[in-house]
């Protein structure tokens, strides 16, 4: 019996493993706003969101962890925030080995966007909307000439993914100024898409699976059709 336990997870992980457009996404959700936890015998994989403005994201995040992974992790409010927790042994295994994605505290300072999707724009795409879903702002600012001029930017204390983002970014055509960084808890840089072309690129080249940025993008799009 335990033989054929294990044949059964092996062949669970490589189908919930292969690398598709909405595994993309998750993992661009857990490099933005996630953690994985390996110690002690314990194995998790954690998401943390606003507990407004990310209520209906995370609803939608916990399907497609469902279609993917085939779990049905709880969303609670804990410390202020939106918490879900997958348990799982064999998914930490496979996103660390597999897919290199760091475990621990240190997880911001060092994560990328693993090689397997970034040399692919049909999956990068999804890991891209994955990251500025959960750790990307979209909002307008006034500047001389325009009272509502839109920006997307993704902070993060990982440089070599910020300069990851960068230059796909650029490689498909959109305008991304000089990574700029500054010191909070920790040095962190911000990679910006400024203006209404930008943003609209954003929008049909790449997407929001988040509802609350969406509908912000559409609003400030509609800013710009107006002239103000």
């Amino acid at each position: 019996m335990t033989a054929m336990r294990e044949v059964y997870k092996l062949k669970w992980l490589f189908f919930i493993m292969q690398l598709t457009s909405e595994l993309a996404e998750i993992i661009g959700a857990l490099i933005g706003d996630g953690y994985i936890y390996n110690k002690n015998h314990k194995y998790q994989i954690g998401f943390v969101g606003h507990p407004n403005n990310d209520n209906l994201y995370y609803k939608k995040l916990k399907k497609l962890i469902f279609r993917v992974w085939m779990k049905n992790p709880k969303i609670r409010i804990r410390e202020r925030g939106l918490r879900m927790v997958i348990n799982s042994k064999e998914i930490v295994s496979t996103l660390s080995n597999s897919f290199n994605i760091p475990c621990g505290i240190n997880k911001c300072f060092n994560v990328v966007i693993p090689s397997q999707i970034y040399f692919r724009w049909d999956l990068l795409k999804f890991t891209l909307r994955g990251i500025v879903d959960t750790d990307g702002s979209v909002f307008v600012s006034k500047k001389p000439g325009v009272l509502n001029y839109p920006s997307i930017e993704i902070t993060t204390s990982s440089l070599n993914l910020a300069n990851q983002i960068k230059l796909a970014l650029i490689k498909k055509g959109f305008k991304v100024p000089k990574i700029w960084s500054y010191k909070s808890k920790n040095l962190t840089y911000k990679v910006a898409l400024n203006g209404q072309k930008n943003l609209e690129k954003w929008v049909n080249e790449i997407g929001f699976s988040n509802p609350y940025k969406l509908n912000r993008a559409k609003k400030y799009l509609k800013y710009g059709k107006r002239g103000s």
